[in-house]
């Protein structure tokens, strides 16, 4: 499907995110309007929870908040590249510090885009990139022209997203997620040790929980960077 050569101009990557505080109480000591806009934002949640799941506030903040960027923070950006021998090479950016993180993955965008590379990854046009988007504009950072999708024509789009590759056409009927689509492939899981929804648990428990979180989003993108070598010639 995809040509190998494409793979070697491409630069693959993945974030892992958390909530921005680690309890809707602790949000509400800090930006009362914010939380109150959290629990605007809970109304349209609550339609979507799994059964069994609570509808609560406070408990939606600890499972939903960190996959929307108004609410939460990257606390890690992982790129990979293949190297000439057809081996990944990767890079990570953790921590607490999320501006840094963010200006640091921003140079390496610009690198990438100057060198005519593509952004490659697992859904990371409905989620990633414009997670990096709005996270670098609130603070304060201009994102580089390759993340930017507006007034961009379709052909002019520097991604390839696995999701979108392995869903031949049928986006709206149906999503693969990256634990799926490796396991049909029969390439190895990076879902063993952690699980995204788990994120936000592991950072704000503190310790050496970073470096467990940096080594899942590692792991995320050489799974991701398998699969994408599964499906070329």
């Amino acid at each position: 499907m995809l040509n190998k050569s494409l793979l070697e101009n491409s630069i693959f990557f993945d974030i892992e995110t958390a909530g921005l505080y680690n309890t809707l109480e602790e949000l509400k000591a800090n930006d009362k309007h914010l939380a109150e806009l959290w629990v605007k934002r809970c109304k349209w949640l609550q339609k979507q929870v799994e059964p069994g799941e609570s509808t609560d506030p406070s408990d939606l903040w600890i499972n939903r908040a960190s996959l929307h960027p108004e609410f939460g923070r990257v606390v890690c950006v992982s790129f990979g590249v293949f190297t000439p021998d057809g081996t990944e090479r990767i890079t990570s950016f953790y921590g607490e510090d999320e501006k840094e993180i963010l200006e640091k993955s921003n140079k390496i965008l610009a690198n990438s885009r100057s060198k005519g590379y593509k952004l490659a990854g697992q859904n990371i046009k409905n989620f990633d990139v414009p997670y990096l988007g709005k996270r670098m504009l609130i603070n304060k950072i201009t994102p580089d022209p390759i993340i930017q999708t507006w007034n961009k024509k379709p052909w002019e789009s520097p991604f390839m997203d696995l999701a979108e590759i392995f869903a031949f056409g049928s986006w709206g009927q149906t999503f693969s997620s990256l634990d799926l689509i490796s396991h049909v492939l029969g390439v190895p899981t990076s879902k063993d040790n952690m699980e995204g929804s788990q994120v936000h648990s592991y950072y704000w428990s503190g310790g050496d929980s970073i470096e467990s979180i940096k080594d899942y989003c590692e792991q995320d993108v050489v799974c991701t960077m398998n699969c994408f070598k599964e499906i070329s010639s």
